[in-house]
């Protein structure tokens, strides 16, 4: 059941408009720029949700922790990208537009991933990601 609610969240006519809505904003790009941020994007989906469903619906507590874990891969992904952004702009007065669309169709997915854990545990994930060495999971 979970697996599915996933499976629907992250193929949701809403992913799908913020997506396209995003790749169109990006005037910058050639056709195929924009075709290869979709093909990525979704394969960093289908990865997600082909280890979800390996996993399946019949171990929730190791699908859940399955599904932590890959929230915080994919925060951390954004996250990195972020940063190197941010230096991009600092270093040089502006950023790789294509890393700047990647981080935004990324924050879209690790959203919708982040309902599916719990605000104790998001609440932890979040803290240990601002702060690895000093909080423990």
């Amino acid at each position: 059941m979970i697996v599915q609610q996933l499976r629907d969240a992250l193929h949701s006519a809403e992913v799908e408009e913020i997506w396209k809505n995003c790749l169109e904003a990006y005037q910058e790009s050639t056709a195929q720029e924009r075709l290869d941020l979709a093909e990525w994007i979704a394969a960093v989906r289908t990865n997600f949700l082909a280890h979800a469903e390996d996993i399946g619906d019949d171990d929730e507590e190791e699908l859940r922790t399955s599904l932590a874990l890959g929230y915080i891969e994919l925060k951390s992904k954004w996250q990195m990208l972020n940063t190197q952004i941010n230096y991009q702009v600092f270093r040089r007065g502006e950023a790789n537009i294509t890393l700047t669309y990647k981080s935004t169709l990324l924050s879209i997915l690790v959203d919708k991933i982040g309902s599916f854990i719990t605000d104790q545990d998001l609440h932890k994930i979040q803290e240990f990601l601002l702060s690895p060495r000093t909080t423990a999971l």
